[in-house]
């Protein structure tokens, strides 16, 4: 229905670093027909994916969407009920966790409270026999990686959220692992730690050149770090993009909804003409206009899923003609860069808009139970079919 996510992709250049656009490049990792099954509750269903070398890729979706599980089988901690999990060429399928070339770390970090820093960063290449000097610079080289230098004697009890998480993250990488696994890495921290943490990860995942897999059910995370994210459902893959992508094509209501957030409007096909098609929308209470591009049949159910910031709110009528709806502010929440507007229709649906706060004490602020009128660009929304 929308301007097809492919077309959209085909458009990016493949040689600025994204393999997954050049056919000639092998996939890092290839998952063929992945499928999980407890008994009765099948928690991945018919998983296929490629990941590249030096991704960091992100698996997004809600609790008991079967990220963690399909996470757990890379790692070799579960076993697939079907299908095949190759990495760098190799199936690992049903090779045991302790003979992949991956790592994991937990989001509870499982640091060892009675060793200190470096200690629990060096316990892998102990637990391999490896030479004390060796051990010894290796664990140097991590600490000064994640920041952590001159903290080697001190216990995981003495540290910060921010510190134990970064302790996990050198232990996991010490082993020099091909692909790294983080389960909800950043889940234990607070909001402000958690946005600089994001970046310190994405600086860490480019300097070692390792791919790593993120699960995480925060969409902001997913997409700050991210190369590509995986958006999944019920056991299966919904979408599979870079995350302006997904954010901005969108090819199901659900990812829409998971991904930020949407006003979706249902309405049925009115009229499709050489230029735009014309959807009439009682949750709208007009009809509206979207640029051709669309494949529909007339009279067919569809949704026009527009995000917030797309809106234009103004307090006097616009001058355009099509594409606008009036309402009323019924609720309004002052979030300092921006400012949030709960707009109720005339049909009485609820729309939520956001208007940027660029001046300091706006003369004539939009104000509660104030008349407004909403207004988008013809391309600014996303037709859906699903």
């Amino acid at each position: 229905m929308e301007t097809s996510p492919q077309l959209h992709m085909t458009q990016l250049d493949p040689s600025t670093q994204k393999p997954w656009l050049n056919g000639d490049v092998k996939p890092f990792i290839r998952i063929r027909n992945l499928t999980k099954k407890f008994g009765d509750v099948v928690a991945v269903n018919n998983v296929s994916l490629d990941i590249y070398e030096n991704e960091l890729f992100s698996l997004l979706g809600g609790s008991g969407c079967g990220k963690s599980t399909l996470l757990r089988m890379l790692a070799g901690f579960e076993t697939p009920t079907e299908g095949t999990i190759e990495i760098d060429g190799q199936d690992m399928s049903h090779v045991a966790a302790h003979e992949r070339p991956t790592n994991m770390m937990f989001q509870s970090y499982a640091l060892f409270p009675h060793m200190n820093v470096a200690k629990n960063v060096g316990y892998g290449l102990r637990r391999d026999g490896l030479p004390k000097a060796e051990i010894d610079e290796r664990v140097s080289e991590m600490l000064k990686l994640v920041q952590l230098e001159g903290y080697g004697k001190r216990k995981p009890s003495q540290l910060s959220g921010g510190q134990r998480q970064r302790v996990a993250l050198a232990r996991a990488l010490i082993k020099r692992p091909k692909l790294l696994l983080l389960d909800e890495p950043l889940g234990a921290l607070d909001k402000k730690l958690r946005e600089e943490t994001q970046f310190e990860l994405i600086n860490i995942q480019e300097s070692l050149g390792v791919t790593f897999i993120v699960v995480t059910h925060d969409q902001e995370e997913a997409m700050t770090l991210s190369t590509r994210i995986g958006v999944m459902d019920i056991g299966t893959i919904a979408q599979i993009g870079e995350p302006q992508e997904v954010y901005e094509f969108p090819q199901t209501r659900y990812v829409a909804d998971f991904i930020g957030s949407v006003n979706m409007f249902e309405g049925r096909v009115k009229k499709d003409s050489p230029n735009a098609v014309i959807i009439d929308s009682v949750d709208a209470g007009i009809d509206i206009h979207v640029p051709h591009g669309v494949s529909c049949s007339p009279n067919q159910k569809l949704w026009f899923a527009l995000r917030p910031e797309k809106f234009e709110i103004t307090a006097t009528k616009p001058k355009a003609t099509k594409n606008v709806i009036k309402g009323v502010v019924e609720d309004i929440a002052y979030l300092g860069g921006q400012s949030v507007y709960l707009v109720r229709l005339s049909g009485g649906k609820l729309v939520r808009t956001v208007r940027a706060n660029r001046d300091r004490g706006a003369e004539k602020p939009i104000t509660w139970e104030q008349t407004v009128y909403l207004t988008w660009a013809p391309s600014a929304g996303v037709v859906l079919t699903a």
